[in-house]
This record gives C-alpha cells, structure tokens and sequence, in this order.
C-alpha cells in the first residue's frame, strides 16, 4: 500500500501524465517544422545561397530533426539511458556527414 504523504519522486515511481506537452504547444512545433519545411523548398528552387545551399539546407534538417526528437519523441524528459541513445546516434551522423561532405567537396565537374 502506498503512502499518500509521498511523492512519486521519493518513492522512485514516475507520473506518466507529468511529461505530456499541451496540443497548443505541439500544434506550434508542428506549424514550425512545415514552415522550416518551405523555407527548404524555397531555398531550393530558389537557389539563392549559391553554392552553399546544401549546409543552409542541413542546418535547416537540424532544427528540423531536433523539434521532433524533443517534442514528438518526448527526450527533453527522457531517462539518461534514452538520450544518450539520441545523441550516439547524433554522433553517428555526424561522421557520415563528414565522410559525405569530404567526397562531395573533393569530386570535380566533369563537363561534356
């Protein structure tokens, strides 16, 4: 039997109900995350930041990726175990950024 006195922290039990974002809150993340989502087709088909545009384009895809992770898959109230998870993974892209980005720099336009 449990003791109405206690909290569920001291007692180490966790309140699902505490952690759950309000819809006002995730309707603006969402709104967000599709107006980021034109700014990249308008960056695009515009292609106005020349030969830059790819690194505007993923720094976009970042915020894009970090509201999600944060409010969708909830790991601003993540267990330790969780997050470190999401920011190996983080890691893991990286690299594969960096190997991309070293091969696309490196290749020379062949033209004819």
């Amino acid at each position: 039997m449990s003791d109405p006195k206690t909290t569920p922290a001291a007692t180490g039990e966790h309140d699902v109900l505490g952690h759950v974002d309000s819809p006002p809150t995730l309707l603006i993340v969402f709104v967000a995350i599709l107006v980021l989502f034109a700014a990249t087709v308008g960056i695009s088909s515009s292609g106005m930041f020349g030969k830059y545009t790819l690194f505007v384009q993923l720094g976009i895809g970042s915020i894009q990726a970090s509201l999600v992770g944060c409010y969708f898959m909830h790991l601003r109230h993540g267990d330790r175990v969780v997050i470190l998870t999401a920011l190996a993974s983080i890691f893991w892209m990286g690299i594969l950024f960096v190997l991309f980005m070293s091969d696309y720099m490196t290749r020379h336009r062949v033209i004819g």
